[in-house]
């Protein structure tokens, strides 16, 4: 492909509309070029702010998770306060891969059986700990 863009065009805009288009084009971390082709293309375009605030969040209740496991396994016991504390980190991983999801795919064109099949596992584990917990 060749990469001698010579051809332009001139597009007529408001300085609002150019002062928007210049910010959606630096989010989504193309030129305004590469932006505009994106949309003409019918590309999705990824707000990746979004994700790197969602993936920290994932990323700062793992390292919660990690510590519960680690006083688990030191004491070969999880109590039921820690085991609800695992849950809800659950759901809101859950929620939190939900909204990633949803930023970056449309449903309609991925499945995510994958994904479903690796919560599975988790949730198998969660309540692989409570049974042990409580038993």
């Amino acid at each position: 492909m060749p990469t001698d863009k010579t051809a332009r065009i001139e597009l007529r805009l408001l300085p609002t509309e150019k002062e928007e288009l210049l910010k959606k084009a630096a989010v989504s971390h193309k030129t305004v070029s590469q932006y505009v082709l994106s949309l003409s293309e019918s590309k999705r375009i990824i707000d990746t702010t979004k994700l790197a605030t969602l993936i920290i969040e994932i990323r700062r209740i793992g390292v919660n998770i990690n510590q519960i496991a680690a006083v688990a396994n030191s004491q070969k016991y999880i109590s039921k306060e820690l085991l609800m504390k695992v849950k809800q980190y659950e759901k809101e991983i859950l929620e939190l891969l939900q909204q990633v999801l949803h930023e970056v795919y449309d449903a309609e064109e991925h499945t995510l059986e994958s994904l479903e099949q690796k919560i599975d596992r988790l949730s198998e584990k969660i309540e692989r700990l409570e049974k042990n917990g409580s038993g």
